[in-house]
């Protein structure tokens, strides 16, 4: 059964151990860091999960309520989530974790305690055609909007 679990000192080890192609996605280190630089520079900031599969670390992701005030506002000024990133490491991919846990954190961000949203976005690297398949098999539809060289996608939660 996949589950997700909050980052925390007894699972960050783990869970940076696991792998995606880095062409595509950061690494979860680098995700970790830049989460916690986010978290110290702006007083709040994403939130990181491990994907588990039972008891075993199979993924990561890390998702933020955005209030719609920010620079790189993808919702006209109206508060909108944002998964900054999701990964599933390459041994256990193509097992359906990917979406289980995508459909976990739809749950998990309606319960974050800044606010509520009635979208998500995301943003994939235009070339990387597995994950543009996957979002939009879910529902995400691209705006047309990029961000940092990589496509912005949306759907309404």
């Amino acid at each position: 059964m996949v589950n997700l679990q909050l980052i925390t000192s007894k699972n960050c080890w783990v869970i940076s151990k696991l792998k995606a192609d880095e062409k595509f996605v950061a690494t979860n280190q680098e995700s970790m860091m830049e989460a916690y630089a986010y978290y110290v520079e702006n007083g709040f900031g994403p939130i990181a999960y491990g994907v588990y599969y039972n008891e075993n670390a199979v993924g990561f992701v890390m998702a933020e309520y955005q209030n719609g005030d920010r620079e790189e506002d993808f919702n006209n000024g109206k508060p909108y989530y944002f998964l900054w990133r999701m990964m599933i490491d390459n041994s256990y991919q193509g097992k359906g974790y990917g979406k289980e846990a995508l459909s976990l954190l739809l749950q998990e961000v309606k319960k974050f305690p800044n606010g509520f949203a009635d979208k998500i976005f995301t943003s994939v690297v235009p070339e990387n055609l597995v994950a543009t398949k996957f979002y939009e098999g879910f529902g995400f539809v691209k705006t047309g909007g990029v961000n940092e060289g990589e496509e912005i996608m949306e759907l309404e939660i």
